[in-house]
């Protein structure tokens, strides 16, 4: 019932065209023909109805594949920025860090395990894995 309400809600425009069909070829078509066409009006309409879950699961896993790909990008180049020498380590005095080097900014808590990148104003929060952590390290002993 769901996936019929979604689909109403999403496609009501092609479900209004069906029914416009649908009166035109009963009022005009007379014949047997008439109820073939309606028929097959109605069976195209619900074939789509329900093959919709399935574009909708494709649209999503589309959009999760593009935000873990952009996630990734965003750590690789914040590790790039970050490992240079002149990367800045700021301790904030309330058990959190900050590490700035030109438009990247990473900001993560005092033995925690997850940090927030920010690069040009988009930001992620990623699991402070070794790579990050040797990056923090080398802030630290740039000063």
């Amino acid at each position: 019932m769901d996936q019929l309400l979604t689909f109403l809600q999403d496609r009501w425009l092609v479900v209004i065209i069906a029914l416009i069909v649908l009166l035109v070829v009963v009022k005009i078509v007379k014949t047997v023909l008439k109820w073939v066409i309606v028929i097959a009006v109605l069976a195209g309409l619900i074939y789509y109805g329900s093959t919709y879950t399935e574009q909708l699961k494709d649209i999503g896993e589309n959009v999760a594949a593009t935000a873990k790909e952009a996630v990734g990008d965003l750590k690789e180049k914040a590790i790039q920025g970050l490992a240079g020498k002149d990367a800045k380590y700021k301790d904030n005095g309330d058990g959190t860090f900050t590490v700035t080097t030109g438009g990247i900014r990473l900001d993560g808590k005092l033995g925690g395990d997850k940090v927030k990148i920010t690069i040009a104003g988009v930001s992620a929060e990623l699991p402070l894995d070794e790579v990050l952590k040797k990056a923090v390290e080398t802030a630290k002993s740039n000063g």
